[in-house]
């Protein structure tokens, strides 16, 4: 079931070129080719989500604990810290979700960590979406997520984006999804799961459709996909897509990505024990998703968790997360610097092959 509440709220001050973004076009970028393994080598990195802008050839990371964004050159191996004033090194505040949207700005999810770090039993705290320019390389405005709902529903760690730059945050305790209008100025309660039980881990990861009508959306609650209408002011009722092959996706379900290379015909589904859920829809319409084949989880017996897939210079990488970590005294994260990058590719084009 959906709901609707919308606040409209003041945007921060800002020149007016920044509160009312243009159209971006993004020109052709020819990024070196990256293939194999790689690692990143960045102290307290702990990944939990990625994407890759084509336009400057890097790849961004939400740095978890430290509520920041890793810009990182897959070519250089030079890494970039994209701090949020405010809020970043902030012990109460995790940053979970990172992507670049149709206007060339970056959507930055900052959330309250004890959602997550609680399982949904404390949502309390602000959960920000922050916009940054990437050629200013500043931030725009803010829009605070929790305020939509006056609190009632948290753990926000993702985006996608509608054409015009609008932007979808997904929240997990409980299901939610907030649309942000491209300016900021503007943020509605789109879809709202009800009754609100936020001790239910729900949606956990969400992708525009390829034809840019609709998002597709996992849900970790019973392992499906769903497919919301982008069309309305509310959301449409969710649709299931009618899975084969499979009952379920899984059953720790993280975050959702559809990589350029496949032509929309390809949806990877991370699932945080069993690995990468390769979903497959021949004509790229996700009517209905055949689950074709999991990359296992490199290193489960290690601790690590698979979290999201990012596709950096043609090749198709798993990303994963050390969540158990102790923590080094005086400082939000763990001591760990080296980050592996799993290439994937050669796994989901075996699984296409045999289709």
């Amino acid at each position: 079931m959906s709901g609707l509440l919308t606040l409209v709220l003041p945007l921060l001050a800002l020149p007016a070129i920044q509160a009312c973004p243009t159209k971006y076009h993004n020109a052709t970028t020819a990024c070196a080719q990256v293939t194999g393994n790689q690692t990143v080598n960045s102290f307290q990195l702990y990944p939990e989500n990625a994407d890759f802008d084509t336009k400057r050839c890097v790849a961004y990371f939400s740095v978890l604990y430290n509520a920041s964004v890793a810009a990182w050159n897959p070519t250089t191996s030079e890494i970039q810290t994209i701090e949020i004033p405010g809020l970043s090194f902030n012990p109460e505040l995790h940053s979970s979700g990172v992507r670049v949207d149709p206007l060339d700005r970056l959507s930055i999810i900052i959330d309250a960590g004890s959602a997550f770090d609680t399982g949904g039993q404390n949502i309390t705290g602000d959960n920000i979406l922050v916009k940054y320019d990437l050629t200013k390389k500043q931030v725009l405005w803010q829009r605070n997520l929790t305020e939509v709902t006056g609190g009632v529903y948290g753990g926000f760690q993702d985006t996608a984006h509608g054409p015009d730059g609008t932007t979808y945050a997904l929240g997990t305790f409980p299901s939610s999804i907030i649309r942000v209008s491209p300016d900021g100025s503007e943020a509605v309660a789109w879809y709202l799961k009800t009754p609100a039980n936020h001790s239910i881990h729900g949606l956990s990861g969400l992708v525009s459709s390829p034809d840019g009508k609709a998002l597709l959306v996992a849900d970790s609650s019973d392992g499906q996909l769903y497919r919301f209408d982008t069309a309305n002011a509310t959301a449409s009722t969710p649709v299931r897509v009618p899975l084969t092959s499979a009952d379920t996706i899984g059953a720790a379900l993280d975050g959702v990505s559809i990589p350029s290379r496949y032509n929309g015909t390809v949806i990877l589904v991370s699932d945080n024990e069993k690995g990468t859920v390769v979903l497959h829809s021949a004509d790229a319409k996700w009517e209905s998703a055949a689950v074709i084949g999991t990359v296992p989880n490199a290193y489960l017996a290690d601790g690590g968790s698979t979290v999201t897939t990012v596709q950096i210079g043609g090749s198709v990488y798993s990303v994963t997360e050390y969540f158990g970590d102790a923590k080094v005294a005086g400082t939000l994260a763990g001591n760990r610097t080296e980050w592996p990058l799993v290439d994937i590719t050669a796994n989901i084009n075996g699984f296409l092959a045999d289709q």
